[in-house]
């Protein structure tokens, strides 16, 4: 059994890591114990380009849900980092200064943002989409999008 619900558009695959919680712009958490893992999606690195620069908030950093944590550039755009939970930065991934394209190579592994220690998790886990959700949700922008992935 896969660890990920794929589909294929034009030339590239995209892939959905199933058993992780999801936000419809593209961000996604992974529950580890009491803290959570954050990064972006394999449609969202696609659509916006090979990553140039990120830069993220500092560890200890509080942040509450939807308020940006950092940003993301590409040659195509700059993109804010919303947090899909409140909490304290507990993790930031230092690899990421010196190698950006991690989120482009390996958006549900090494390309991580930051670990969360979240507030209330149970009641920010409702609010968030399981992978089948946001893989419907991501076949429908490629359906009506016509979005040029990866070009």
């Amino acid at each position: 059994m896969s660890e990920f619900l794929r589909t294929v558009f034009g030339k590239f695959e995209l892939r959905v890591r199933k058993g992780y919680y999801y936000v419809e712009d593209g961000f996604w958490i992974k529950v580890e114990g009491n803290r959570v893992r954050l990064g972006m999606t394999d449609y969202l690195q696609r659509t916006v380009g090979d990553a140039a620069f990120i830069e993220l908030v500092k560890k200890g950093t509080r942040v509450e849900k939807q308020t940006e944590i950092g940003t993301l550039e590409t040659a195509k755009a700059a993109i804010s980092i919303l947090s899909p939970v409140s909490g304290t930065v507990e993790e930031v991934n230092g690899m990421l200064d010196e190698r950006p394209e991690l989120v482009n190579s390996d958006p549900y592994g090494e390309g991580w943002f930051v670990v969360l220690a979240p507030n209330s998790l149970e009641n920010d886990l409702e609010t968030l989409m399981t992978a089948d959700d946001y893989f419907k949700l991501m076949l429908k922008k490629l359906e009506t999008e016509h979005t040029t992935v990866g070009a």
